[in-house]
């Protein structure tokens, strides 16, 4: 696999969700080199830092993440001559962390305690303490560079959906850094002015939802990796999401498995997330297309399969004070 591989990635029509004469289409991300939609996020960052002459090859460049950002970074960076340090919370998939170690990467794992954002605390101070123009931490869920890397992703959407001539009605993704939403959905309210935008948050921590509820907001441990950081990063435009709703992780990992079983693609929980959303659309409407991403592959996920991470089952609230 080369870095020319990132990107076009198959549009699919799923079979077994078309029903009232909707139709159900995915963009297989899951298909990047590394097994997930982050080769993208980190293809951009770097190649636009690189253009500004603010890294280049020899450094080392460090991020926090759960572990699909992780493994982007680690085989794009060693590809590109770079050491990779990656802070990541305690408990995360062994198949991740094999992955990203198979690149050369190091892992410096955080409290769980404090999950995502304490990982991202740790990866800023470890280079403001380093004190080196040799380290540079990329900031995936603050840089807008995250963002721009999805335009591209929204731009071959709208190619493919209309060399098969469908114009969609709804436009379906969770979010996480809220980068691959905010920038599909750019494209998609340029392209389509009558789109309705649905953004996804894990019913456990959904700081998006709770602020346009009025509702108070308290991050709760969760099994749906990659969302639920508890904080509403840069990268999400909320004047581009018409609906924001909370999905449980308890019903997408059924629903990955029932959908691994039925169409035989091997997405990640995550991507259950998505296909619930549009389970309901395809209930409550007739003759509408929809559009949803499939993040990442069920492989990344196998040593924890019965979607329970013991490391998150009792966790105490921590606050931004805390980290």
């Amino acid at each position: 696999m080369e870095l020319k591989d990132i990107g076009n990635t198959p549009l699919v029509e799923l079979a077994t969700l078309c029903a009232n004469g909707n139709r159900v289409f995915s963009k297989c991300e899951y298909l990047n080199p590394s097994g997930s939609h982050k080769d993208r996020t980190y293809l951009n960052i770097i190649n636009r830092l690189e253009e500004a002459g603010t890294i280049s090859p020899g450094m080392t460049l460090v991020d926090s993440s759960t572990g699909n950002g992780g493994a982007a970074l680690a085989w794009i960076g060693r590809l590109k001559g770079y050491k990779v340090k990656v802070f990541m919370p305690e408990g995360m998939t062994e198949e991740r962390k094999i992955q990203i170690r198979s690149y050369g990467a190091e892992i410096v794992e955080t409290p769980r305690e404090f999950f995502l954002q304490g990982a991202v605390r740790r990866a800023k101070d470890y280079v403001l303490k380093t004190s080196s123009k040799d380290c540079y931490c990329l900031d995936q869920s603050n840089s807008l560079l995250n963002k721009e890397g999805w335009i591209v992703c929204g731009n071959e959407l709208v190619k493919q959906l209309s060399m098969q001539n469908v114009v969609p009605d709804f436009f379906v993704c969770s979010i996480g850094t809220g980068g691959t939403f905010s920038g599909i959905a750019e494209v998609f309210k340029q392209a389509y002015s009558g789109i309705k935008t649905i953004a996804l948050e894990v019913s456990n921590s959904a700081p998006l939802f709770a602020q346009r509820n009025n509702l108070a907001f308290n991050h709760q441990p969760h099994n749906l990796m990659g969302l639920g950081a508890g904080v509403i990063s840069a990268n999400t435009d909320p004047g581009l999401i018409d609906e924001i709703s909370v999905i449980d992780g308890a019903d997408a990992w059924p629903r990955m498995k029932q959908f691994i079983e039925s169409e035989k693609l091997p997405i990640g929980p995550t991507c259950g997330a998505n296909l619930l959303m549009c389970d309901e659309i395809v209930k409550l409407f007739q003759n509408k297309n929809i559009v949803t991403l499939f993040f990442d592959s069920s492989w990344k996920y196998a040593s924890r399969w019965d979607g329970f991470y013991p490391e998150y089952g009792e966790v105490r609230h921590v606050t931004g004070r805390d980290l």
